[in-house]
C-alpha cells in the first residue's frame, strides 16, 4: 500500500520533521510534569490522551506534505469483455425435478437491465455472442433460442481469440452447459486464448433420466449368411431396471431390418448389442453402392411415444437415434481362370458364380496341347497340327499357326478378347481383379507372362489363387519360375509324388477366425459341418509354409499327419493363396442332405476375398474431419490403365443429400499425392450423403465411376452426455487464467474486475490530505484528548 503513496511537497519534508520534533516534545513534556503533579491515579487517561494529541499533530504534519494516492483501472471502453450465450439443443435439456433448464437459468441473469450488466458496460466494451455450429453476433441474449444442433464451443472460441487478436480483451463471461462437440479429445490449449475465460456455473445439479445409441460398429465380411455386422452400445443415465427395444432400419425402404428386445439392470451402465443382416437391394434405390441405417432404441413401453417423437420419461430422443452408412463394394469383378485341361472344377466354380450379379468368370481353357506341325510317319507331309486337318484352303493360312497350344475362350465379353490367348500386356491383365490358376504347368506361361503375373499382384493389387492338379505346382520348374515367388509355400526338400490317401479336411484356428473361410455362424455348427464334408484323394505335396504366410487349412491322412490345404499370404499390394488340393470337385458331387449350397457359398467367399481389396482405376473415399460428420474431405483415386497415378484429369463430384438436390463441383488435384483429387464440403443438414465421383482423362474418354457415402450426426456429439459438464469448464477456466463464476454472484465478480489484470488501464491520482476524513480524524483526536482531560479532571 505504501508503494502507492506519492508527496505532493517534498520540499516541505524537513520543515515537518522540525516542526513534529518541537510539538511533540512540547506536548510530551507538557504531559510528563503533569504526571510528576501526581495524579498518578489517572494516569491511563493521561497516557490515552497523549497518544490521541501525537496522532493529530501528526495527521497534521502529514497533509503538511500533501499525500497523494496513485493507481491504476480499466481505460473505460478500451478493454473488450465478451458475454457468450450456448445456444445448443443440449441447453434446453429438463430434468426430472422439474426445474427450470440451464438455458432459461442463464436468460433469467443475462438481460441488460441486470445490475452487473450495467456495471459491467461502465467499465469494458461488452459484446453479446451466441454459438452452437458457429459463433454469431446477436443484440439480445435472453431471446436466443436453444435449437443448435451443436455446441462447438472450442470454435468459438478460437474464433473469438482470432477475431480480436489485435484488440485488448479484458476476459470472456461464457454461459455454456461444458457439452463440447468439437474438442472431445481435449486438443485445445486454452491458456493460447490470450484472454480468461469465465464460466458461469449454476448451483444445482441435474437429475437426468436418458437412454442414448452410442459407439456404432460396423464390420463386412465375405461371410454369405452375416455380410454385415452392425454393433451399438445402448446406455442409460438415471434409469431403473427396464425393458428395451433395439433396432436397425433401413432408411431408404423405412423398413426394420432387424429387432431385438433385451432387458438393462437398475445398476447395469450400458448395454452392448449387435446385428448381423445382409443388405438388400430396393427398387427405386439406384446403382449405388451405398446404404444408410439408422440404429434405434427406447424403452418398450414408450413404443408409441418414440413413434410422435414426444420424450416424456426421458429428457430427450435425439439421442436414441443414430446413422450409420453400409458401402457394398460394387463390380463387376472379373476373374480370369486359366486351366490345363478341361475339368469338373471350373464347371462347378461357373455355377456357384452364376448366381452372383457382382463377378464375372471368363474362362481360358486349354483343350489340347502343342502337336508338331508334321510326322515322318505320315504318308503325306502336312504342316499343320492334325487336330485341325481339314479345314480346307481358305483356312490354310489360319491352320498353320495351330502347332501351339489349342485353347478355347469362355465368358469373354468382346470376339478379341483373349484372342491370343493368355494376357501378354499390362493393360489387358490389369482389366482383371483375380487370376485362378487351376491344374496347369509353369511352363505354359512364357517368362514375360509370369513376370506379367508378378507384377499383377505386387503392383496392380490383385489377387492369385493357385489350385491342384495333376500339372499343377511341378516343383522341378516351378519352384524356380516367378509363379514360385508367388506361392505363399515353398517346394518340397526333395521330390515326392502326392501318396494315394484319404485326405479329411480341417480349419486351423486361424481359419476358424477368417469369415470367408467359414459357412456357419459359429464354431460349434462349423466343426460339425466339416465332419460332414467328404474327403479327398488328389493332393499336391508342398513343403515349409513361408514366413508372411497364413496357414487356414489343412488335411490329415491315414498317417494323421498334417499337410497344408489352404495358405495365404500378402504380396506387395495383392494377396495370394494356394490351395493344393487337385479334387475339391468332388465336394460338390458328394453333398449332404442339408449342405447343397455350401460348395457354391464357399466358391463365391473366396472368390469375394480375392477381389474385395483389389484397387479398381477410379476410387473414392470420404475422410470425416470431426466425429459428427459434418465437415468432410472427399478423396479421388484416379489411375491409367497400368494402373500409375493419372495426372491431369478431370474429376466431376456430384454430392447428393438423402431426399434433397444434388450438389455438383470439381475436385481439385494434390499437389502431395500424383493421382488424387481432393475437395471440401460442409454438410448442413443432418441425415445421409451421397457421393459419386466421375474422372474423365486429359482427352475427355470416361476413365470410371467410383461412389462412396457418409452420415452427418450432430445430434450423436450434442447429446452424448446430458447435464451440466463442471469438469470441461474447470478446464477451460483454469487453463486460460479465469476461474467459475456461481450465478449469484456475478454482481460481485464485476465490481472486482477493475482490481484483475486488464489489458488497457489508466492512471489515476487523488490527493489523500484533500480528503474530508483527513480532517475529520484529526478533530476527533483533539476532542477525544480534550473530553478525556475533562472527564478525569486534568490541566
Amino acid at each position: 500500500m505504501f508503494s502507492d503513496l506519492l508527496w505532493g511537497s517534498p520540499q516541505w519534508i524537513s520543515v515537518a520533521i522540525a516542526i513534529a520534533v518541537v510539538l511533540l516534545g512540547l506536548i510530551v513534556w507538557n504531559y510528563v510534569t503533569g504526571w510528576r503533579v501526581g495524579l498518578a491515579s489517572a494516569a491511563g487517561a493521561r497516557t490515552a490522551a497523549l497518544l490521541l494529541k501525537l496522532a493529530a499533530v501528526i495527521l497534521l504534519l502529514i497533509c503538511l506534505l500533501q499525500p497523494l494516492r496513485v493507481g491504476t483501472r480499466p481505460r473505460p471502453q478500451a478493454n473488450l469483455f465478451p458475454i457468450l450465450l450456448d445456444r445448443s439443443q443440449s441447453m434446453a435439456i429438463r430434468d426430472r425435478s422439474g426445474e427450470p433448464t440451464l438455458h432459461q437459468r442463464f436468460t433469467a441473469v443475462v438481460g441488460p437491465e441486470a445490475a452487473w450488466r450495467v456495471r459491467l458496460a461502465q467499465d469494458f466494451d461488452v459484446r453479446t455472442y451466441a454459438f452452437d455450429s458457429r459463433l454469431e453476433s446477436v443484440e439480445a441474449l435472453e431471446l436466443v433460442e436453444p435449437s443448435g444442433e451443436t455446441s462447438a464451443l472450442s470454435t468459438s472460441l478460437l474464433s473469438l481469440a482470432d477475431r480480436f487478436r489485435s484488440r485488448a480483451v479484458a476476459g470472456v463471461l461464457l454461459m455454456s452447459d461444458g457439452n463440447l462437440t468439437d474438442d472431445a479429445a481435449g486438443e485445445v490449449d486454452w491458456s493460447s486464448l490470450g484472454f480468461s475465460v469465465y464460466p458461469v456455473v449454476t448451483g444445482t445439479d441435474q437429475s437426468i433420466v436418458d437412454l442414448r445409441v452410442d459407439d456404432i460398429r460396423v464390420s463386412q465380411s465375405d461371410f454369405e449368411t452375416a455380410p454385415v455386422t452392425a454393433s451399438f452400445s445402448i446406455v442409460s443415465e438415471g434409469m431403473d431396471r427396464d425393458d428395451l427395444v433395439a433396432q436397425v432400419i433401413d432408411v431408404a425402404s423405412g423398413k426394420v431390418v432387424e429387432e431385438k428386445e433385451l432387458r438393462i439392470d437398475r445398476n447395469e451402465r450400458s448395454k452392448d448389442v449387435s446385428f448381423r443382416f445382409r443388405p438388400q437391394s430396393e427398387a427405386g434405390t439406384g446403382t449405388s453402392s451405398v446404404r444408410f441405417y439408422r440404429a434405434v432404441a427406447f424403452r418398450k413401453a414408450d413404443r408409441e411415444l418414440w413413434a410422435t417423437g414426444e420424450a416424456v420419461y426421458e429428457a430427450s430422443y435425439q439421442n436414441n437415434d443414430r446413422w450409420f452408412t453400409v458401402e457394398r463394394d460394387r463390380g463387376p469383378y472379373r476373374i480370369l481362370y486359366v486351366s490345363g485341361r478341361p475339368n469338373w472344377e471350373y464347371k462347378f466354380l461357373r455355377r456357384a458364380l452364376e448366381t452372383d450379379a457382382e463377378v464375372q468368370l471368363v474362362g481360358l481353357i486349354r483343350i489340347a496341347d502343342k502337336q508338331p506341325k508334321f510326322s515322318f510317319r505320315d504318308r503325306g507331309v502336312s504342316d499343320t497340327n492334325p487336330l485341325f486337318a481339314g479345314l480346307g484352303d481358305d483356312e490354310e493360312e489360319a491352320a498353320r499357326q495351330y502347332d501351339e497350344a489349342v485353347i478355347i475362350r469362355l465368358g469373354v465379353r468382346e470376339s478379341e478378347e483373349l484372342s491370343d490367348g493368355f494376357p501378354r500386356t499390362d493393360e489387358e491383365l490389369f482389366a482383371y481383379q483375380a487370376v485362378i490358376i487351376d491344374d496347369i504347368e509353369a511352363n505354359f506361361f512364357t517368362q514375360d507372362q509370369q513376370l506379367l503375373l508378378r507384377r499383377f499382384v505386387a503392383g496392380r493389387g490383385g489377387g492369385l489363387l493357385l489350385l491342384g492338379g495333376q500339372e499343377s505346382f511341378d516343383w522341378e520348374r516351378f519352384s524356380v519360375s516367378p509363379l514360385g515367388e508367388l506361392s505363399p509355400v515353398y517346394p518340397p526338400r526333395r521330390q515326392t509324388e502326392a501318396l494315394d490317401d484319404i485326405y479329411r479336411f480341417e480349419l486351423t484356428r486361424e481359419g476358424m477366425l477368417e469369415p470367408w473361410i467359414r459357412l456357419r455362424e459359429n464354431e460349434t455348427l462349423e466343426t460339425q459341418r466339416l465332419a460332414q464334408m467328404p474327403s479327398f484323394r488328389s493332393l499336391n505335396l508342398a513343403g515349409e509354409v513361408k514366413p508372411a504366410a497364413t496357414v487356414l487349412a489343412t488335411v490329415r491322412g491315414r498317417d494323421q499327419q498334417r499337410l497344408p490345404a489352404l495358405v495365404t499370404q500378402r504380396f506387395g499390394r495383392g494377396r495370394t493363396a494356394a490351395m493344393p488340393l487337385g479334387d475339391l470337385w468332388r465336394w460338390s458331387l458328394r453333398r449332404q442332405p442339408g449342405q447343397s449350397d455350401d460348395p457354391a457359398q464357399a466358391w463365391r467367399q473366396i472368390t469375394r476375398w480375392l477381389t474385395n481389396e483389389v484397387p479398381r482405376r477410379v476410387e473414392c473415399r470420404v475422410e470425416s474431419m470431426d466425429d459428427i460428420g459434418q465437415s468432410v474431405r472427399i478423396v479421388v483415386t484416379a489411375r491409367d490403365e497400368r494402373f500409375q497415378p493419372l495426372d491431369n484429369a478431370t474429376v466431376d463430384v456430384v454430392v447428393t443429400p438423402l431426399g434433397g438436390k444434388p450438389f455438383t463441383t470439381k475436385a481439385m488435384s494434390d499437389s502431395r499425392q500424383p493421382g488424387t483429387y481432393t475437395m471440401d464440403y460442409w454438410a448442413r443438414e443432418s441425415g445421409g450423403y451421397a457421393v459419386e465421383a466421375t474422372v474423365k482423362g486429359d482427352d475427355g474418354s470416361e476413365v470410371g465411376v467410383a461412389d462412396a457415402g457418409w452420415t452427418a450426426d450432430p445430434a450423436a456429439a450434442e447429446f452424448r452426455q446430458l447435464g451440466f459438464r463442471r469438469d470441461w469448464l474447470d478446464r477451460i477456466a483454469e487453463q486460460s487464467g479465469g476461474q467459475c463464476i456461481d450465478a449469484s454472484e456475478l454482481e460481485s465478480f464485476v465490481a472486482s474486475l477493475p482490481s484483475r489484470k486488464v489489458p488497457v488501464t489508466e492512471t489515476w491520482v487523488y490527493p489523500i490530505w484533500h480528503r474530508p476524513w483527513i480532517m475529520m480524524l484529526a478533530i476527533l483526536c483533539l476532542c477525544g484528548e480534550w473530553g478525556l482531560r475533562r472527564w478525569k479532571g486534568l490541566p
